[in-house]
């Protein structure tokens, strides 16, 4: 059973753990390691996770920040080639600088 939850943390200790209380009020078990690109959970915190059933009770995985899960967008062609450009532009400019100008 893995089904798609947002909540709020309630609890997260510095020993990597606590729980997270689901929109549905159900309490939820976290681990530090459950959670995506070792985000640092803080108390009142908006989050987005799948849960499964273990021998002791709901446990979160794969645990997002609410704000990164929907901002979370890979970059385009388009905006890679234009930084590519602005820094061959950039380079341009400082090798111009660095040769040409200090000759004079």
């Amino acid at each position: 059973m893995s089904k798609k939850m947002k909540g709020l943390v309630a609890q997260f200790g510095t020993k990597g753990y606590g729980f997270i209380t689901g929109d549905d009020g159900e309490k939820y078990f976290v681990h530090q390691k459950n959670t995506y690109n070792k985000s640092r959970l803080r108390p009142d915190t908006r989050v987005v996770f799948n849960v499964e059933s273990s021998d002791k009770g709901l446990v979160a995985v794969n645990v997002k920040l609410e704000k990164q899960a929907s901002e979370s967008k890979p970059l385009t062609d388009s905006s890679i080639k234009a930084m590519f450009l602005l820094l061959l532009i950039m380079q341009s400019i400082v090798a111009y600088e660095v040769f040409f100008n200090s000759a004079v």
